[in-house]
């Protein structure tokens, strides 16, 4: 089997924590060769700390002197298009952090510049990867819990880590901090309402941060039969990310972080089945949690982008689908774009209390 040549573009927290440790692993598929910031003293020292033999200050240097087949995107959102592009008619497949782009058109030309030249995208969806929402996602399909009826996610993000920092580049995209960690919501709800008909948003300003927009965003997303709804916090301390999907027969209690995933029956309200229903739950927690200390003592546990880069390095080594394709990209973008939309006031959106510190701020948008 043919190694694949690498090149990282972005040298920050992501592509440390999360890109560069999954190429590492996979070294028998693909090398990571070189790592490329217009900073390029924080390339070199990322490529010193990480081992990897090149470091550039230009793209264009990069891609003419490496030659790499894959160019990994781990910088700012409004900076993916014209990389990207740059990147394919290069004749390299690319791998693009989340959001894929700023706007549908500049995911069009992404795809039309992929397309031409004959290489793969992948869109690192990376909360796709987690071991209780691959299972989740397995459940619904083999009919587990009957019929899907819904869903409902709740994220919460520490306010140190981006809203009380004035000049994180998340303030500056449309929307605010929604458009950093929005994309999540909506692809974990494209996953199981596909296509999405309807945007309702409503968010609200707790802190007395000018730079951040709002701290609290209340979001639904409605398909032909079922709704997502989702609540994405910034003013709380905790991290948190957890799933609850309901079907006609069981709902599943998705804990991402913890990487637990429950099955909650509880069809009747008396004191013998409720008990018996969570001694059931203690159960599939306590598994949940076996399970993932296992795969922590044995070294087998995989990171959500070891899962992305190994599947995308096989695509393109077997010319087969990558795990998250263009279009799965440009579909989450299209529905954040409805999201921030709706949060300037913009698409028919109806604004409650307009006051000039846009306190509140509610919208519908069908898609």
């Amino acid at each position: 089997m043919n190694k694949l040549k690498a090149a990282i573009i972005g040298s920050g927290l992501i592509a440390n924590l999360k890109h560069i440790p999954a190429f590492k692993k996979h070294g028998d598929k693909v090398q990571l060769a070189a790592v490329c910031d217009l900073n390029l003293e924080a390339a070199q020292k990322v490529a010193t700390a990480h081992g990897i033999s090149a470091a550039y200050g230009n793209i264009a240097e990069m891609l003419a002197k490496e030659k790499p087949d894959l160019v990994d995107i781990c910088t700012p959102p409004k900076t993916h298009a014209p990389i990207a592009i740059q990147a394919a008619q290069s004749r390299c497949h690319v791998l693009i952090e989340k959001p894929m782009a700023m706007s549908v058109e500049d995911c069009d030309a992404i795809i039309a510049a992929s397309r031409a030249n004959k290489v793969k995208v992948c869109v690192a969806h990376s909360d796709l990867f987690y071991y209780p929402f691959i299972e989740a996602r397995k459940l619904v399909r083999e009919g587990a819990i009957g019929e899907f009826r819904g869903m409902r996610i709740f994220l919460s993000t520490p306010t140190d880590y981006i809203t009380s920092k004035p000049d994180h580049w998340a303030h500056k995209l449309p929307g605010g901090v929604i458009g950093e960690t929005g994309p999540h919501i909506v692809y974990m709800t494209l996953a199981f309402i596909n296509p999405i008909r309807e945007v309702n948003v409503m968010a609200k300003k707790l802190l007395d941060y000018p730079w951040s927009r709002f701290e609290d965003y209340r979001i639904d997303l409605a398909g032909e039969k079922a709704v997502s709804s989702a609540t994405l916090s910034y003013a709380s301390n905790q991290w948190m990310a957890r799933l609850e999907i309901i079907g006609e027969k069981a709902i599943l209690l998705v804990d991402l972080e913890a990487m637990s995933l429950v099955v909650y029956r509880r069809e009747k309200l008396r004191p013998v089945p409720i008990g018996m229903s969570v001694l059931r739950e203690c159960k599939d927690l306590l598994g949940s949690l076996f399970k993932a200390g296992a795969r922590y003592a044995t070294k087998s546990l995989r990171s959500t982008h070891d899962f992305i880069i190994d599947g995308f390095a096989d695509s393109i080594l077997n010319n087969t689908e990558p795990p998250v394709t263009a279009a799965e990209g440009r579909e989450s973008v299209r529905v954040v774009g409805i999201i921030a939309r709706q949060l300037d006031g913009k698409s028919g959106a109806a604004v409650v209390d307009d006051t000039p510190s846009q306190k509140n701020l509610a919208g519908r948008t069908v898609a």
